[in-house]
């Protein structure tokens, strides 16, 4: 049975999903909300998608329901209230990454679904990838962790427009735009995600004009090691991962938002190598189809703690 959602925003982010979403039988969308200025946008993805309801109109959408679930790809800033509204309208949430502003809303909200009995989770590609899967069993391998790296960098197409003192959401304080956000929430979820959470966080960022901040450096104190964890939006890197330990190290070439081309790790052992399959076969089905999963068999995907990123 598929798990029918209705998709709220026509972001560039939706975008995607409703690209890939045919592909997919275990997931249908049979609404899209808006806001009124982006109806005839809406309505042309409905005619060239199929969906059957449109509505500019949160409430109207939640109270005619014929959906299970509320995909919410919002401007950063509008994440909490949105996902607040569906969840008390009794709708299952996945909530684009960044989940929220602070730990706060993010512990709020869970205790909403909780009370309710829904499902929430964060639109992440990070956990539910087999290339993460690859590296959880990889880690022992290497001993005791004694240190970490995550790098993801490059230039947005819009920082030009910035320059030029042309504000968009990607570069806006009140938007919950800037790197941290954006970018280096994917290796926040990756070292997080295979160190557990530090016992101290701190974020030094690289602030444009208007104070956003366009890169930054987040540092994870584990005790023993410090993980660090770069992003920029103001230019090119080389992006990856490192982590090192008495046994080896394990190497990630290539960008974190779909994880690299190529894994490999060099312990004492011979060095096991993996590629992984091209960003649309692995990026985009697996939340919905995680959450699908979820629902039939009625239990709360994992989840980090809140908390654990430096803004927590």
């Amino acid at each position: 049975m598929a798990l029918q959602i209705a998709v709220l925003s026509t972001s560039r982010i939706v975008a995607e999903v409703m690209r890939e979403i045919g592909n997919w039988p275990e997931v249908e969308v049979t609404a899209i909300v808006c806001r009124p200025q982006s109806a005839e946008k809406a309505h042309a993805w409905a005619a060239e998608y199929g969906v059957p309801a449109v509505y500019t109109d949160e409430a109207a959408a939640y109270a005619a329901g014929g959906f299970d679930a509320v995909y919410i790809g919002t401007a950063n800033h509008l994440h909490y209230a949105a996902a607040k509204r569906a969840l008390q309208a009794g709708y299952h949430v996945l909530l684009e990454k960044p989940f929220t502003a602070t730990a706060a809303e993010a512990r709020e909200l869970f205790a909403l679904a909780d009370a309710k009995g829904l499902v929430l989770m964060e639109a992440i590609t990070i956990p539910y990838l087999p290339q993460y899967a690859f590296l959880q069993a990889e880690l022992p391998k290497i001993g005791e962790v004694r240190g970490a790296m995550a790098s993801f960098c490059a230039r947005s197409a819009r920082y030009d427009d910035y320059l030029k003192g042309i504000w968009n959401t990607t570069f806006d304080p009140a938007c919950l735009g800037g790197a941290l956000n954006d970018m280096n929430v994917y290796n926040l979820h990756l070292l997080c995600g295979l160190l557990g959470v530090p016992g101290r966080a701190e974020y030094r960022p690289s602030c444009g004009p208007n104070g956003i901040d366009t890169a930054g450096l987040a540092l994870l104190d584990y005790g023993g090691f410090t993980a660090a964890a770069l992003a920029a939006k103001d230019s090119e890197g080389r992006n990856g991962m490192v982590l090192q330990g008495p046994g080896g190290y394990l190497v990630v070439e290539g960008g974190t938002n779909a994880l690299p081309v190529v894994y490999w790790a060099a312990c004492a052992a011979a060095a096991p190598v993996w590629t992984a399959p091209s960003r649309n076969a692995t990026v985009w089905p697996m939340n919905l189809r995680s959450l699908h999963g979820s629902l039939r068999k009625k239990t709360r995907m994992p989840r980090l703690q809140p908390g654990c990123a430096p803004c927590g």
